[in-house]
């Protein structure tokens, strides 16, 4: 759950370029001032003939291969557009030099100035480990790209299938350059166990719209996985494990609950809780420190928590974005002078919290995720299940998560593990605080024992 919708609106800050007598191929980098410090840009380039493709990166909010809709020159000037679910940005730029391309970027309102520098000549991945093997695989009219990685020797347990979490991300669940998929993959293999790892739609090699994508959409993507693995002569799999993480826990969840091919589920940081339940909880934390009225809060959770179910029946919607309106305004109103008197114009900023997020609540997938309750689907399970849970995360919490799922499972009636690290955050690193703003400066490593206890269960409770 590591994506607000704040995240998601900062995201969209790109740009890009050409000159007439420069290439535009290969990796570009800049950064653009936001609170707290600098959000690193990645553009990767691609030469097609006489035209342009490409995609973004954002490491530090784990957006990785977010494809460019428009990459266009005239002269020495560019335009780039890029869009992520409704919302979009342009970026008009000029070569100042073989190396640099500056110009500015737009959203409906004022320009933000931006500058970028070539840091290679081209885009080329590196050299793949010699155990990984890349498919497409079709789902309909959408094309699942993704990566099997193989054991050197014997294949001792089922295909372990791999759900990121919110949020557009790569098959490796590149996080704030933590490449978590991939890194269980690796120790996977060397254990015996093989996995596959895929793009969300829309990133890297899948095609489709991620934002539109609805829970029966990404659970199809899963189960045509799985089809194709059953159905392949040269890499033939009949079981399947499902590792959600996240958000990803909820699409494992509704697949295991649902199909017979599915040997094992494994919950890594998942909610179980609706999601309308889990940003309560998370907007909570958030005004736990401060010394606004307890009332206050209640009611803007309140109100918001009805504009997300006037969406999702398409019911008296502006009636409850008015109703949301006056209550953060009241809200906001209600904090300090010295913290009131920062926000140079309430009524703005009140309106535009409650557009973003309409437009984030809007998009299909929130729409089909808001209200769906996991533990129906856990309790129905009848695989043995593994619940993972960092001590220290504050986005899918102990404290909102773990009674839930105990619940769900005990009613299912299954066999189930759950462990605690106790020092990890959502991405299972060692924590200091578990916040979302240390998260780039930790090692990119899991704690110890963290792997481990992936392959050593997966191998114990393979059938």
């Amino acid at each position: 759950m590591r994506t607000s919708f704040l995240t998601l609106f900062i995201s969209l800050l790109f740009s890009f370029g050409i000159f007439s007598q420069n290439s535009l191929e290969g990796i570009w980098e800049g950064g653009i001032t936001v609170p707290g410090g600098e959000l690193k840009i990645i553009f990767k380039i691609d030469k097609n003939g006489n035209s342009f493709s490409g995609a973004l990166d954002i490491p530090q909010q784990g957006a990785r291969n977010m494809k460019f809709n428009t990459v266009e020159q005239k002269g020495d000037s560019v335009l780039l557009v890029f869009s992520a679910g409704q919302l979009t940005g342009t970026f008009n730029g000029k070569f100042d030099s073989e190396s640099k391309i500056s110009g500015s970027y737009s959203q409906g309102g004022p320009s933000t100035p931006f500058l970028v520098e070539r840091t290679a000549e081209t885009t080329g991945d590196p050299e793949k480990p010699k155990n990984e093997i890349d498919f497409i695989i079709a789902n309909g009219d959408v094309e699942v790209g993704g990566t099997l990685t193989l054991p050197e020797g014997d294949i001792k347990a089922p295909l372990v299938i791999m759900s990121s979490g919110s949020g557009p991300q790569d098959r490796d669940s590149n996080i704030f350059d933590f490449k978590i998929f991939q890194a269980i993959a690796q120790h996977l293999a060397g254990q015996g166990i093989p996995s596959f790892r895929y793009d969300d739609r829309g990133i890297g090699k899948s095609s489709g719209d991620f934002a539109n994508a609805t829970l029966e959409h990404l659970t199809s993507d899963v189960n045509a996985i799985i089809s194709f693995f059953e159905q392949n002569k040269e890499y033939n799999f009949t079981r399947f494990s499902l590792l959600g993480h996240s958000q990803g826990g909820i699409i494992a969840a509704k697949v295991a609950a649902e199909n017979d091919a599915v040997d094992q589920l494994i919950l890594m940081a998942s909610p179980v809780p609706s999601l309308s339940e889990i940003l309560r909880y998370q907007v909570k934390f958030a005004f736990a420190n401060t010394p606004v009225n307890e009332a206050l809060i209640e009611r803007e959770l309140d109100t918001r928590e009805a504009m997300m179910e006037a969406i999702v029946n398409n019911k008296d919607v502006e009636t409850a974005k008015s109703n949301y309106v006056l209550a953060y305004t009241n809200l906001l109103n209600d904090l300090p002078d010295k913290q009131r008197n920062a926000i140079p114009d309430i009524d703005a900023m009140v309106t535009n919290q409650a557009n973003q997020l309409m437009t984030f609540y809007s998009s299909e997938q929130m729409k089909s995720l808001l209200l769906y309750q996991t533990k129906l689907d856990l309790e129905k399970v009848n695989v043995p299940v593994l619940v993972l849970f960092g001590g220290k995360d504050t986005q899918v919490t102990i404290a909102q998560n773990k009674e839930p799922v105990v619940n769900a499972l005990e009613k299912a009636g299954t066999e189930y593990e759950i462990k605690v690290f106790d020092s990890a955050n959502h991405l299972f690193q060692q924590a200091n605080t578990g916040l979302v703003n240390e998260y780039p400066a930790l090692p990119k490593a899991f704690v110890d024992g963290f792997t481990d206890t992936l392959s050593n269960w997966i191998l114990n409770t393979a059938k």
